[in-house]
């Protein structure tokens, strides 16, 4: 069957449901990378209804077109430049005022929008009655109600969808067009007439909006006039337009746009909106009482953290014994199936152990990222940031410092890295920035999960993950306050953010998001990991100890060979010296050496390692962290200290390329790597010299 396909485009304010909407229209038809050139997420997916195949794109949270962050910048751009057939606006009717500002500048694009009308639920426990009928008919503003965490009203939006794409371009006057006054609206024209001169560029964006936008004199409106022959002329026509209305009004001409704006949005709101006589109680205000109260908010968010870690490794624990049992099998089948020798042990050795090691967790990233997406979806992930930003300021940091690390435990610090860019203040900027690395990032949680597993039974695991969260915290705070005693000398900026309405989570939504991350995470072990562990493996195996060397040695004693002479075992043996007054030997080195390119392979070289080991048949086979737990030269001293230096020590590759491009300067890299290398050592030193007192 042939498809009308057609590119439609979600927008609106942050915290307004779109991602809920995304997911209902799109289900599992949808897709996760990045702009070209940032890193800003790219979410595009479709649906299919009747001979229509519909293209939707989630663009970022935008408050105005007037863009000055990167989100904002990408909106825009692809609003401009990629011209979709439909904008919807994903509206708060909760909050309607400031919502339907960005819908003002949206029209003037000349592009089809419908008002997705989103939390009517919210709008009417508020006692708020909203006339949407009204709201079409004399206005002109083609709407649909929705509820999206309840999955209310997608059949209705898709239906509406359908309708405005199907239906030609009208082209007939606006109902209720913005009176911007007859000096804003004489300017507006004039400048028009300039445009028109140059015909191909005319062309290229909606007349209206650049008319309001060279008003302003947004820069990339300039930027894109910049090569017309008349640039100069217009440029001068505008700055002396804006200086005979400043002295009228005796106002910025953004100022005045903005007031007639507001004027506007007033007018509406004053026929489409009443009250029932009805006052509801409203929620989310009762709740904050008591979850932002200045005694008990910081104790809530702490039990919140808590029970977020104990389902997450209690829950967990039956799926992960399953795949590492599967993992266990597929070994021991290899191992009864391949004969030639050197396959077999880069079968099992190098591929299951490697990899292995990492998927066999993934059962516990995808219940730590449903948590997290639990907590986003409620609306407490907004409140642990405010809550989070008046400890934090103590210590020098920004409550958007919080936001970041918080984006580094939804699975990888890179992002996180790249969130800063919303702090204005650059001395906060790059304190966020130095500290961000101290998070337990998605990439760590597998180490975590390996060495607690192994060392801690059921009971103490949630709370030793706990313990070293809270490690995190400290570190990050902590180093920022020395930082602003130091180097960064000087008060944080003030942090004003809006609490999104508690809502109930879809679980959908949820259960969506949690794939989605925990992709990320798979694709990661299919390309890094199982390459790097296929060098890892080559690195432990080769060169290969003359069979006469090894006659007459225990088990024990041939292992420990094949290690010392491996290419990769005599890297190791040369860092033993420095390791050994933290309780490390070689084999641990090697570890945290391939680390450093992800952390994932910290697990996927230590369940090589453990695997190369067993060379005998009366070597048990089972799974890594049960050899860990078998061998020796362990014990839970050395898994506390393990654990710390891996939380703290330099970051991978990755994160480290990234936070060059942000911070913008090498010497900030290099004390970087310094700062977490110096620190991690110090402190795994005294926590294992005290914890063998």
């Amino acid at each position: 069957m042939s498809y009308k396909s057609y590119t439609i485009c979600l927008t609106g304010n942050p915290n307004v449901g779109k991602s809920s909407i995304f997911n209902n229209l799109t289900g599992l038809n949808q897709h996760v990378g990045n702009y070209p050139g940032v890193t800003i997420e790219k979410k595009e997916g479709f649906f299919v209804k009747n001979e229509y195949k519909i293209k939707v794109v989630d663009l970022p949270g935008i408050y105005s077109l007037s863009a000055t962050s990167d989100d904002e910048i990408v909106s825009r751009n692809f609003l401009l430049e990629e011209k979709p057939d439909l904008i919807v606006d994903i509206i708060d009717a909760s909050n309607l005022e400031r919502n339907l500002y960005l819908y003002a500048q949206l029209k003037e694009l000349d592009i089809p929008i419908i008002l997705a009308m989103n939390m009517m639920d919210m709008m009417e426990s508020n006692g708020t009655i909203l006339d949407l009928k009204k709201l079409e008919k004399d206005f002109g503003i083609l709407n649909v109600a929705l509820v999206a965490n309840k999955n209310i009203g997608t059949n209705g939006l898709i239906d509406k969808i359908i309708e405005v794409l199907s239906t030609s371009k009208n082209d007939k006057k606006e109902i209720f067009p913005i009176d911007f006054g007859e000096e804003i609206n004489d300017f507006k024209t004039k400048i028009k007439n300039f445009i028109l001169q140059d015909k191909n560029f005319s062309k290229s964006l909606p007349l209206d909006f650049l008319a309001l936008s060279l008003m302003t004199e947004d820069e990339y409106t300039l930027k894109r006039i910049s090569s017309l022959p008349n640039y100069e002329n217009i440029v001068s026509f505008i700055k002396n337009q804006k200086n005979s209305i400043l002295k009228k009004y005796d106002e910025e001409i953004e100022v005045i746009i903005a007031d007639k704006i507001y004027s506007w949005i007033d007018k509406i709101l004053e026929s489409i909106l009443s009250q029932n006589n009805i006052k509801k109680k409203n929620i989310s205000e009762t709740i904050d009482k008591i979850v932002l109260n200045k005694f008990l908010a910081i104790p809530i968010f702490a039990i919140f953290m808590y029970l977020m870690f104990k389902f997450t490794f209690t829950c967990s624990l039956p799926f992960v014994i399953l795949f590492e049992k599967i993992i266990d099998n597929i070994s021991k089948f290899l191992n009864n199936t391949v004969s030639i020798e050197i396959i077999r042990s880069f079968l099992v050795d190098g591929l299951v152990a490697g990899v292995g090691g990492v998927l066999g967790f993934f059962p516990l990233i995808l219940f730590m990222f449903f948590s997290i997406a639990f907590f986003e979806d409620t609306g407490y992930m907004a409140r642990a940031v405010f809550i989070m930003d008046r400890v934090m300021r103590k210590f020098g940091l920004h409550g958007k410092s919080f936001a970041s690390m918080i984006i580094a435990t939804n699975g990888c610090g890179v992002p996180a890295l790249m969130a800063t860019r919303t702090i204005e203040d650059k001395k906060d900027r790059l304190s966020t920035l130095l500290v961000t690395s101290f998070m337990i990032c998605g990439a760590k949680l597998p180490i975590f999960a390996l060495i607690i597993g192994a060392f801690f039974d059921a009971k103490s695991a949630p709370n030793i993950m706990f313990l070293m969260y809270l490690i995190s915290i400290f570190l990050a705070l902590g180093s920022s306050f020395l930082f602003r005693k130091t180097i960064f000398k000087g008060e944080s900026s003030y942090f004003v953010m809006e609490l999104p309405p508690y809502r109930i989570p879809l679980l959908k939504s949820l259960l969506l998001k949690m794939w989605q991350r925990g992709c990320q995470y798979l694709k990661k072990a299919g390309t890094i990991v199982l390459f790097v562990s296929m060098i890892i493996w080559f690195g432990l195996t080769f060169p290969k100890v003359k069979e006469a060397n090894l006659i007459n040695l225990s088990n024990e004693e041939i292992r420990t060979v094949k290690l010392e002479n491996s290419f990769i075992g005599k890297i190791g043996n040369s860092f033993e010296p420095v390791l050994k007054p933290i309780g490390f030997d070689g084999k641990i080195g090697i570890a945290l050496i391939t680390g450093i390119f992800a952390k994932e392979l910290v697990v996927s070289t230590l369940g090589t390692i453990y695997s190369l080991g067993e060379i005998g048949e009366d070597d048990e086979e089972g799974i890594l962290k049960d050899k860990l737990k078998k061998d020796p030269f362990w014990n839970k001293k050395k898994a506390i200290t393990f654990l710390i230096f891996c939380l703290i020590y330099m970051p991978c590759i990755a994160f480290a390329s990234v936070f060059y491009k942000e911070a913008g300067e090498l010497k900030w890299l290099l004390f970087l790597i310094f700062w977490t290398t110096f620190l991690s050592y110090i402190i795994s030193f005294f926590v294992y010299n005290l914890l063998n007192i």
